[in-house]
């Protein structure tokens, strides 16, 4: 509208011009139809080229600043329907080169509207994408897998700031790696653009900034922050060699990659909570029954076909019942829940650790033999039985001992209930002998046969 109506007018004045010269009444006449001609012109590109793209994207950039809902028709229509409509002006503005009244200007915008719908069919798939319902961990490493390649980045990192010490923890990083990977020096470089863009929550660009996460040829930064829902603040960092496609990206297509980002990690971390609730024990934190069990049953298939072996133990509290009877059943769950932690300490990461049931917890042991297993289970034996846990309401005599049993797969079972079965035995065996001691199955006709 506005290129049409600019015509219009310097045509106008051209014509008054040389009406002023020549002083002819015909030109009025001519320049009265033409103006006519010129402002018909301008509503037909108002009413039906201008309108409708400028609706289009106001519509397109309304969604995209919302959440994204994964059906919602949006995507199907009306950005289709504005690629359909600028392509075809396009093609028609092009094969109509020759025209005098096809304006360059109005091309060059149809074509950068072209673009823009283009970008935003490429922004609603990638959020379709990382709105999936998956877990935290592998939302983390979707939303860095589908930004890194949507921006063009050679690198991408997800940080969280740790709002008490002011300190940043790597979520995941993805990309030309350096040698020492640490986002140390987020916390403490003045222009850190990480620690800029996080406390103004705006879309931050910068040029030439070096880091400890990327390598030095890295020279252009973008840093989108977001807001995770009971996780704090976190931000999306990419960098490349060259930010030449960043910089066509406009700040209302990255402000919808940055809420889809936002959705998705929040939805993520509200479904590992509500998984949590599912398959863990509430009183302890460590997994339940159920989980364990059915972990269990995928270690020892990995077990069998890796040819790794794996222990289980069994342990029980000791006088589990006089602590109940004794000194009330909160002091009991305080003792279930300091036998839990100390068992948390003790294991790796790929351990699994649950509350059987009652007093009683079970432990996975991934590629460990029962010999190491023994030692893991008799450390936290150890732990335990020399420590005074006087804040739980016991008195400065009594300590907390447990009893434990170990087997080990292939050597002792192949089976899962058969390796549970004989990782019971051992345990009663301790109880049965005096209580405070680990013993592992089959150790004794090992002994024997060794002697």
């Amino acid at each position: 509208m506005k290129t049409t109506a600019v015509v219009a007018v310097g045509l106008a004045a051209a014509f008054l011009l040389l009406v002023y010269v020549i002083d002819r009444e015909s030109l009025w006449q001519i320049a009265a139809v033409l103006l006519a001609l010129f402002a018909v012109i301008a509503v037909i590109f108002d009413l039906w080229v201008y309108r409708p793209v400028n609706g289009l994207i106001r519509r397109s950039r309304t969604r995209l600043g919302g959440n994204y809902e994964r059906n919602d028709p949006f995507y199907r229509d009306e950005v289709r329907e504005l690629g359909y409509l600028v392509g075809t002006l396009i093609a028609v503005f092009t094969a109509s080169e020759d025209k005098e009244w096809v304006s360059q200007s109005i091309k060059d915008d149809l074509i950068r509207v072209q673009s823009l719908n283009r970008q935003l069919m490429d922004v609603g798939v990638l959020g379709r994408e990382m709105n999936a319902a998956l877990p935290y961990r592998e939302t983390v490493e979707r939303v860095l897998s589908r930004s890194r390649a949507f921006l063009h980045a050679d690198f991408g990192a997800l940080l969280l700031l740790d709002a008490e010490a002011r300190a940043f923890s790597l979520e995941g990083a993805q990309g030309v790696l350096t040698p020492t990977l640490s986002a140390e020096c987020c916390a403490y470089t003045p222009d850190c653009p990480v620690r800029q863009a996080i406390a103004s929550g705006e879309l931050t660009r910068t040029q030439g900034h070096t880091c400890t996460l990327f390598p030095h040829t890295m020279t252009h930064q973008l840093v989108i922050p977001v807001k995770v829902e009971n996780v704090g603040d976190m931000a999306l960092l990419a960098t490349s060699t060259s930010g030449e496609y960043a910089e066509l990206l406009t700040d209302d297509i990255l402000g919808a990659l940055q809420n889809h980002i936002q959705s998705a990690l929040t939805n993520a971390h509200k479904y590992d909570a509500i998984r949590r609730q599912v398959v863990t024990d509430h009183l302890t934190g460590l997994y339940n029954r159920r989980y364990f069990m059915n972990r269990a049953g995928e270690e020892i298939e990995r077990s069998l076909r890796h040819q790794a072996p794996l222990s289980v133990l069994m342990i029980d509290i000791d006088h589990f019942k006089d602590f109940n009877d004794t000194y009330g059943h909160a002091t009991g769950d305080r003792v279930l829940q300091t036998v839990a932690r100390a068992m948390k300490d003790a294991l790796r990461k790929p351990d699994i650790c649950s509350r059987h049931g009652g007093e009683e917890f079970a432990v996975l042991l991934p590629n460990t033999p029962g010999d190491n297993a023994y030692f893991v289970a008799e450390r936290v034996r150890r732990t335990l039985s020399g420590t005074r846990y006087t804040g739980l309401g016991l008195p400065p005599e009594v300590n907390i001992t447990i009893s434990v049993g170990v087997a080990t797969c292939p050597r002792d079972a192949t089976v899962l209930d058969e390796l549970m079965e004989l990782s019971d035995k051992a345990l009663y065996r301790a109880k049965a002998e005096g209580r405070d001691m680990v013993v592992l199955w089959g150790a004794e006709e090992r002994q024997r046969v060794r002697s």
